[in-house]
């Protein structure tokens, strides 16, 4: 019964983190529909969430803390005490780790379109077409997930408020400082005036050199991600191997209290040991 229970938590696990990965890839059919059902999900989230660039429908954030409620209340009430505090422990870091995960890849997403959307902003304003119209003509046939943020930016500019305030707001929220490069270069022409058009080109041959640079960086050290990836699966394949060869040996540790401390405290080691490598292979991009 308990295994049952483990594999359908498992499964359901899976289930939403699949969601949550592949969310950025569905389009979107009604986005005014989408930012209502987000209404219902608490501030706090929210904030968190816009803190780390990730937008999620509410059914995606309340099937991952169901999820989540799950798994502390099976583990409190089918494990042994100490691993039950571990995975207590384990599912809020998988959970945080997973949230900047995905904020990564759609931060990612985001700086890949902005080039080709800067480019056809000019491509408009070389029409003789105006600043703002220029930005909504070129939303319109913008995809996800940038053009679920610009969208919201006209939106804001139709109700009144200003193109480069828009971009600053959304800059603090979702990170980005292009963002806040595209509001400084807004405010300065609608403030002195001067070639908008001069200074996006600029700021696209700018953003592809910055990509070539991270392309370039990511291509070096691709014999230390491999490395560290192999170092961080080593310790659970060799333990995993010796369970397959002598479950005996693992199962006698784990039935005296010392080797149940033993084991905890390699579980924990190879934990943080991952999320230090995590850490530092996420760092060599920034």
């Amino acid at each position: 019964m308990i295994w049952i229970a483990l594999s359908l938590l498992v499964a359901s696990l899976a289930f939403v983190i699949l969601l949550l990965l592949n969310n950025d890839d569905k389009p979107l059919e009604d986005e005014a529909a989408k930012l209502d059902t987000e209404d219902d999900v608490p501030d706090f989230i929210k904030n968190y969430l816009a803190a780390n660039g990730v937008e999620l429908p509410a059914v995606i954030i309340y099937s991952a803390l169901a999820v989540a409620a799950a798994a502390l209340l099976l583990s409190a009430l089918l494990l042994p005490t100490k691993l039950a505090l571990m995975v207590v422990l384990l599912i809020p870091a998988v959970l945080v780790m997973l949230t900047k995960a995905v904020g990564a890849k759609r931060r990612a997403k985001m700086l890949a379109q902005l080039p080709s959307f800067i480019n056809q902003i000019t491509r408009r304003l070389s029409a003789g077409i105006s600043v703002e119209n220029a930005f909504s003509d070129s939303v319109e046939t913008l995809e996800r997930p940038l053009g679920t943020v610009m969208r919201r930016i006209v939106r804001r500019v139709h109700l009144g408020d200003e193109l480069h305030k828009s971009f600053d707001r959304e800059a603090k929220a979702s990170k980005l400082q292009e963002f806040g490069v595209l509001a400084t270069s807004l405010r300065i022409n609608e403030q002195y005036g001067g070639s908008i058009r001069a200074i996006l080109d600029d700021i696209v041959a700018i953003l592809r050199l910055d990509d070539a640079g991270k392309r370039e960086l990511s291509a070096m050290t691709g014999e230390t991600r491999f490395t560290a990836m192999v170092l961080a699966l080593l310790p659970p394949g060799i333990a995993g191997y010796m369970f397959y060869q002598n479950p005996n040996m693992l199962l006698d540790m784990w039935a005296t209290p010392s080797g149940q401390s033993l084991l905890l405290l390699a579980i924990g080691m190879e934990i943080l040991g991952v999320v230090v490598l995590w850490r530092m292979v996420k760092s060599i991009g920034r």
